[in-house]
């Protein structure tokens, strides 16, 4: 069976995806209070999972808005959850899990960031909303803002060119990180550990968050063990998610001692690359790029997974260069009734505008 969907898989574009791992339960319920405002609602149907929110702050402009969980940790809006990678995707039960979104959110527009592009969900959206509003075409009736590119991994393809998404790396790149692994193993024993396999996962997650800690990130005060919040929201989420065989943890180790390490996420067929962390002392070596080829080379080779998302930003400076599929993902403002349409179009507008005004402040600064 798992090999009869990947043939078919290879056939069809694999940007094609609405896998979220971040509708798990656990992932779900750990968010509440934490990643929103407050309590979250969610709906249900086929295997769609819509979580969301209501949405009370100067950013809504005083309209009802409701917004589907998805933001900077968990930058995916698919809403499809089958651990079972049989992908059953239809459009009725999208269109049944929507009009349930909109009978109980009382709300006029429903904000949906980072939704994949490219999924056939997309059209089925624009299906829902021609039959909402009695339109022959609904092509036009949802503003997006956001709108950006981000790295992708095609683990089903036979290739490794740029063209069809697979492991994509130069040949100076080649030539460097396979000279950076050949001087770490004259270093000691180089070997790549997992919680897939036999690693404990407590200890998987303490070391993670210790090489994590000890590079830029902890400077920068972005690491996970530095953020008091942010800990214990891993140490909520990850051991019931391992437990599940929804995450895992690779950790690079020489001689025993961790310098690099990847949290991913899995759901049906997708892997979903979270966090990453590197040894300072190495970094000469990029121990952080070689736990990301790693993982990539164990996914290709794996007949359970078809692609990795990145979940990493447009341009980002690593991901970009090794793997060499895009998606395209953008913040949607989706009307939910007639007040919706006016209200999703002034808010696209004003997002935009937010959004270029906070960009030009940064090239002034030189952030960017």
């Amino acid at each position: 069976m798992l090999q009869q969907t990947r043939f078919t898989q290879k056939i069809a574009s694999l940007t094609d995806q609405f896998d979220n791992p971040f509708v798990d339960d656990t992932f779900m319920r750990a968010s509440e209070g934490f990643f929103t405002a407050g309590t979250l609602d969610c709906v249900q149907s086929g295997g769609y999972r819509l979580p969301f929110e209501h949405i009370r702050n100067a950013s809504s402009l005083g309209v009802p808005v409701v917004r589907f969980l998805a933001h900077g940790s968990s930058p995916i809006g698919g809403a499809f959850f089958n651990p079972e990678g049989t992908h059953v995707r239809g459009e009725a039960a999208f269109h049944a899990a929507l009009d349930r979104l909109a009978a109980e959110a009382k709300a006029d527009m429903l904000l949906w960031p980072f939704f994949p592009l490219e999924a056939r969900e997309y059209a089925w959206l624009e299906n829902w909303l021609a039959n909402r509003f009695g339109l022959s075409d609904a092509s036009h009736s949802i503003p997006m803002a956001r709108r950006h590119k981000r790295a992708y991994l095609n683990c089903a393809s036979d290739a490794v060119t740029a063209e069809n998404g697979g492991l994509h790396l130069s040949r100076n790149k080649r030539k460097t990180t396979g000279r950076q692994w050949r001087r770490l193993s004259e270093l000691g024993k180089l070997e790549v550990l997992s919680t897939q396999d036999r690693l404990d996962h407590t200890e998987a997650i303490e070391t993670f968050l210790h090489v994590e800690a000890s590079g830029w990130k902890a400077s920068k005060g972005t690491a996970l063990a530095v953020d008091a919040q942010l800990n214990a929201f891993v140490h909520t989420v990850l051991p019931t998610m391992m437990a599940e065989d929804h995450a895992k943890i690779d950790l690079l180790a020489l001689d025993g001692r961790c310098i690099g390490g990847l949290v991913s996420f899995k759901v049906g067929r997708g892997l979903f690359t979270w966090k990453t962390g590197m040894d300072d002392v190495y970094k000469r070596y990029s121990p952080g790029v070689q736990i990301l080829l790693e993982t990539s080379r164990q996914a290709i080779a794996d007949p359970s997974i078809d692609y990795i998302d990145s979940l990493a930003d447009s341009g980002h400076p690593i991901a970009e260069h090794i793997w060499g599929g895009r998606r395209s993902m953008a913040l949607l403002f989706i009307p939910l009734n007639g007040r919706g349409k006016l209200a999703a179009y002034g808010l696209s507008k004003a997002y935009v505008a937010r959004d270029s005004a906070r960009y030009w402040a940064k090239r002034a600064l030189g952030r960017v």
